[in-house]
């Protein structure tokens, strides 16, 4: 059963709930010893198409904020600053958000001061120089997914939902196990089951 077809059925055979369900994939391995670091990986990853409606992206500095109309938030220097002595309103903004892009001079200072908030969130902002056009980042980063894999032999990411054209769905999954599959020391002998489920439905394995 392909991709494609996974989707559908698992679409099919999902009840009528009052909101749009999200498509899953779901990566189970198999003869990985997770307790090597080379076997994990955290990757950000850009899908074909994207899968999330609710990313959501801050944009922080002093001249990229004046090209970020696409943003859903930009912050100035001196609120950046404030964040500094007050750390919650930092982890505020780490879970409500799903990037961050920041001026490449305020880098540093934003690793010494809110890497301990950002880091182990995985949301350290990506930096632009000074000056440049954010807008074409913004919505890359919409299309991007944070792809892991740590203790557990298992990965699960959003590729859709269920109201999504499958052609994308698939697209988005097939992209996501081929990388997968590069990663892997045995390749696909390291997969033991592939999987697409909706929010509330059950999993529809994939032929792999």
């Amino acid at each position: 059963m392909t991709f494609k077809e996974s989707f559908e059925d698992a679409v099919e055979a999902s009840e009528d709930r009052n909101f749009t369900e999200s498509v899953d994939l779901i990566i189970n391995f198999r003869d990985l010893d997770l307790s090597d670091p080379n076997n994990r990986f955290n990757e950000d990853f850009k899908l074909p198409y994207q899968a999330d409606d609710d990313v959501q992206i801050a944009v922080i500095g002093e001249s990229i904020v004046n090209n970020a109309e696409n943003a859903d938030r930009t912050i100035s220097k001196s609120e950046l600053e404030e964040m500094y002595d007050n750390p919650d309103q930092a982890r505020k903004l780490a879970d409500e958000f799903s990037f961050l892009i920041a001026e490449a001079p305020m880098m540093p200072k934003i690793g010494q001061q809110l890497g301990q908030i950002f880091g182990p969130r995985n949301m350290m902002p990506d930096p632009m120089p000074p000056g440049s056009d954010p807008s074409d980042k913004i919505e890359s980063l919409r299309n991007t997914v944070t792809l892991r894999l740590r203790e557990d032999p298992l990965m699960q990411v959003k590729v859709g939902n269920e109201e999504q054209d499958g052609d994308e769905v698939s697209s988005n999954a097939e992209a996501i196990y081929d990388f997968v599959i590069e990663q892997m020391p045995q390749g696909q002998n390291n997969i033991k089951s592939v999987l697409i489920k909706t929010t509330m439905g059950s999993p529809i394995e994939v032929d792999n």
